[in-house]
């Protein structure tokens, strides 16, 4: 029956419940959000003589709470009913019906111990009515202890009315048959629900109880706790065991409350007085344990603890992987109301531990993000974490955190917007091709290569060229090769122009590398090359006349997308690149703090150490004579590995182990010797010398801010290019054929020291002209 003021809707009866209290149990909806709620039905005028009863319990309802206990949220009384609003539960009996595992129920009957311990213990109360009847079960299959109705303190005047509950007689220990509830002042406060707790096992286990006499049979209660209950049952109140003692004894070593379920449970409730070498086994060992206990347990029950854990720190970056791994059984608004707002919010902590974990765990949960969140909450606070201070004004220098952010864009591109993609995005990645470790710089030019889709024409245009030809001159190999894969993957951007005047030209120059891998490299890309340029050429008219007459000029085009699918297809087969982690051999792991780095042995491009054996490899099958027709084009993305970025920290021989048969770069480390993980790789950062100017760009390239201008290549000077046309004009094609000279690092030096001396001298005289009332007046330099 509703009540007009109170703010609940009371649905059906649960019919199971019926007649085993002086309560009617009903579902219910808060009419102001529709959350589930619990609802216990007294009519005041049906059962008079039990009022008492009811108004006890309300009254304790309101006045006495614990997490074991039944949670109270709201009440009313009239004269014709009372009502008292709880969380959301089903009859324990329900749940035994469902036969649970033995961990679960054991679970159960430790949590119900623990309450009636607090009670008679801490409280000086006795519960008086434990059974089943008084035991419901919430969606995490915690077992909650309502039946409130005899609870009282033997301090309390009030008279007791044992009696009126309902089948009294049954559940009564033998003293109080004897003689009356009265008795128990003469004993220990914990005589009765002992006793009562004792019939609890006897019908968890072995079904409905319906007298004392079926006690003394044991049926399936386990076999280590057989010995305790006996003791609870005992018809000498003076000689029955507390359940005080009863948990004691279980919890000892290998005693029946010694479980995974019950131990896991506890440690998460009490993480915060734990040490942390004991948090961390304790994950360790989660990880393994979560897939054997019950979904509803993990989701319910260990997912909120875990969470909590994060959140406020007791746990530490390990919690995630385990928030992830629980979550991942979530739907999808379970996920979002219970783990998706704090991951999000972990992303705004400064704590490099957890961003690590973020990143690395990236792909478990990013499809379960909208592309709202990720262009509003996540990326702003994912990529300022990895660019170095000393080039954007970012504070991050961690190297695994740049490293790691540059593989997550793979993940997150489908879902970034068109504005951050075109401008924000490619404006750090540029600055990361120049980054001081060489695996970044490598890892930088694959991703660009892979998200060239996502960009619009003319930043594709304006951005890919640049950026891939300005890595064929990055002193680390692997950066070279993965240029070059680069520019074999994305052909179908490139118009005929590019094609010949841009890219031709820089990989020819890759054709006479100092390392085989990148020449054999080089061929492959050029083959490809020159047969799109074929295709090209035999689509131009024979003369420029010609064009003019016909317009023709759309079919090149068209042609032109053709060729860009073959290639991209033909690339497929070897364009398999391979350069990630460079923290996998970083001191220690990153379970501690991640510490700022040393100041010296930094590896820059200019410079690399000593050999550590690594290798880059690719699929060597690759038809010279690659079909180049339109129908190859939606065959692939020319990227063999997916979005995968493979690491540079095994050994070169362990690598060479997994290749396909004569891969073509099979045999690097015969030739190659460089270091990829210096001291300046662990976990900090050293001296950052410009990367730029070894190879030969000018500082002052990088000063204006604009993302536009940090892809731009530095072209020879006037100069040298004058010299090098005449010289070349004077020599015969033979000669030409003959003559290939690529500037050494000391030129390229050389050169830009002498455009540095130019550009003082140029200064001084136009301060001298201007001290002397020169009309140059505010011209800008």
């Amino acid at each position: 029956k509703d009540v007009p003021s109170f703010p609940y809707n009371i649905a059906d009866k649960v019919e199971s419940y019926d007649g085993e209290s002086i309560w009617t149990l009903h579902q219910g909806t808060k009419k102001e959000d529709g959350s589930l709620v619990s609802i216990f039905a007294f009519d005041c005028t049906k059962q008079k003589d039990k009022l008492p009863l009811a108004k006890n319990a309300f009254k304790k309802f309101r006045t006495i709470r614990h997490p074991d206990l039944l949670r109270y949220i709201d009440g009313v009384e009239t004269d014709s009913y009372i009502y008292i609003v709880t969380e959301s539960v089903t009859p324990l009996q329900t749940q035994l019906d469902a036969q649970l595992g033995d961990n679960s129920t054991l679970w159960g009957l430790y949590k119900v111990g623990s309450i009636l311990k607090f009670l008679n213990n801490d409280c000086a109360i006795i519960h008086g009515n434990v059974r089943i009847s008084s035991i419901f079960s919430n969606k995490s299959g915690e077992w909650k202890l309502a039946g409130f109705e005899l609870m009282s303190s033997l301090k309390e005047e009030s008279p007791t009315y044992g009696g009126l509950v309902h089948e009294s007689s049954k559940y009564a220990s033998p003293e109080i048959s004897k003689s009356s509830w009265d008795i128990l002042k003469d004993h220990d406060i914990w005589v009765t629900d002992s006793w009562n707790y004792g019939i609890l096992i006897y019908e968890v286990y072995n079904g409905k109880f319906t007298s004392s006499k079926q006690l003394d049979g044991l049926g399936s209660i386990p076999r280590d706790m057989q010995a305790s209950y006996k003791q609870l049952i005992n018809v000498n109140p003076k000689s029955r065991l507390s359940i005080s003692n009863f948990i004691d004894i279980g919890l000892r070593a290998n005693g029946y409350f010694q479980n995974d379920l019950i131990q896991t449970i506890l440690f998460l409730e009490n993480m915060n007085i734990k040490e942390t070498e004991e948090k961390n086994n304790f994950f360790k060992k989660l990880n393994t344990l979560i897939d054997k206990f019950p979904p509803h347990i993990c989701k319910f029950k260990i997912l909120p603890e875990l969470i909590n854990a994060l959140e406020f720190g007791s746990g530490g970056a390990k919690v995630l992987p385990l928030i992830i791994k629980i979550g991942n059984a979530l739907d999808d608004s379970e996920y979002e109301s219970v783990v998706l707002s704090s991951i999000v919010k972990m992303f705004t902590v400064p704590d490099r531990t957890i961003r690590l974990s973020l990143l690395e765990n990236l792909a478990s949960f990013v499809n379960r993000l909208d592309n709202k969140i990720i262009n509003d909450k996540i990326f702003p606070n994912v990529v300022p974490k990895f660019t170095s201070s000393q080039v954007t004004g970012f504070t991050d220098t961690i190297p695994i955190i740049r490293e790691n952010t540059v593989k997550s864009i793979l993940l997150l591109i489908p879902k970034l917007s068109d504005r951050i993609i075109n401008n924000d995005l490619l404006r750090y990645l540029a600055k990361l091709q120049v980054d001081e470790e060489p695996g970044i710089r490598t890892n930088t030019t694959i991703c660009l290569g892979k998200i060239s889709k996502y960009m619009s024409e003319s930043t594709r245009n304006k951005v890919l060229v640049p950026a891939f030809t300005r890595a064929l001159r990055d002193p680390f190999p692997y950066a070279r090769a993965a240029s070059l894969m680069a520019l074999a993957a994305t052909l179908e951007y490139y118009d005929a122009t590019d094609c010949a005047t841009k890219v031709l030209p820089c990989v020819s120059a890759a054709l006479i590398d100092k390392e085989k891998p990148v020449r054999t490299q080089a061929f492959k890309t050029a083959d490809i090359l020159f047969k799109r340029l074929e295709k090209l050429a035999e689509s131009m008219p024979d003369s420029a006349i010609a064009e003019q007459n016909t317009s023709t000029a759309s079919s090149t085009i068209v042609i032109a997308s053709s060729v860009a699918g073959a290639a991209a297809s033909a690339a497929e087969s070897w364009t398999g690149w391979a350069v990630t982690s460079l923290t996998k051999k970083l001191a220690g792991s990153v379970e501690g703090e991640i510490t700022a780095p040393p100041t010296n042995n930094a590896t820059t491009p200019g410079k690399e150490n000593s050999p550590n054996g690594h290798s880059l490899s690719t699929n060597s099958n690759v038809k010279s004579d690659a079909n180049v027709e339109q129908s190859d084009q939606d065959t692939s993305d020319g990227w063999e590995n997916g979005d995968n970025m493979f690491s540079l920290d095994s050994p070169i021989k362990e690598l060479n182990n997994v290749q396909t048969p004569g891969s073509p770069l099979s045999n690097f480390e015969k030739k190659l010797s460089y270091t990829v993980a210096t001291t300046s790789m662990k976990l900090g950062s050293g001296n950052k010398s410009h990367p730029t100017d070894n190879w030969g760009l000018d500082d002052e390239d990088w000063g204006n801010g604009d993302w536009e201008d940090d892809w731009e290549v530095s072209r020879p000077s006037s100069t040298q290019s004058t010299l090098s046309s005449n010289s070349t004009r004077s020599l015969s094609p033979a000669q030409k054929s003959s003559v290939s000279h690529v500037p050494s690092r000391e030129e390229k030096q050389a050169e830009l020291n002498r455009k540095r001396e130019e550009r003082k001298q140029k200064m001084a005289e136009l301060k001298e002209k201007k001290k002397k009332g020169s009309a140059l007046g505010a011209k800008k330099l």
